[in-house]
């Protein structure tokens, strides 16, 4: 797992990165290739499930979550990919 420096409301913090399929706590995630923003509900990682969403390409498909909070507001999202240098594509 590879970790990203953070800076949220002036509070040094580290964004965890892992790749998508191995998520297992809810939040707000970005796309690390595209920038694009998932929001993972904590019933989408209920205990004795599999995530409902899957994606399967070559290579892996690298994600930081931004925020435990799946309905985190967009600005805020934002402002966190910023201060960590990550594009955003929403």
């Amino acid at each position: 797992m590879t970790e990203i420096k953070s800076q949220l409301k002036e509070t040094p913090g580290v964004l965890k990165v892992l790749e998508f399929n191995t998520i297992s706590e809810p939040g707000s995630y970005i796309m690390l290739d595209t920038g694009d923003l998932v929001r993972i509900p904590r019933e989408a990682i209920a205990p004795d499930r599999s995530l409902l969403i899957t994606i399967h390409r070559r290579g892996t498909t690298r994600v930081a979550m931004l925020s435990n909070n799946d309905t985190e507001l967009i600005s805020t999202l934002r402002d966190i990919a910023a201060n960590n240098d990550i594009q955003t594509n929403f």
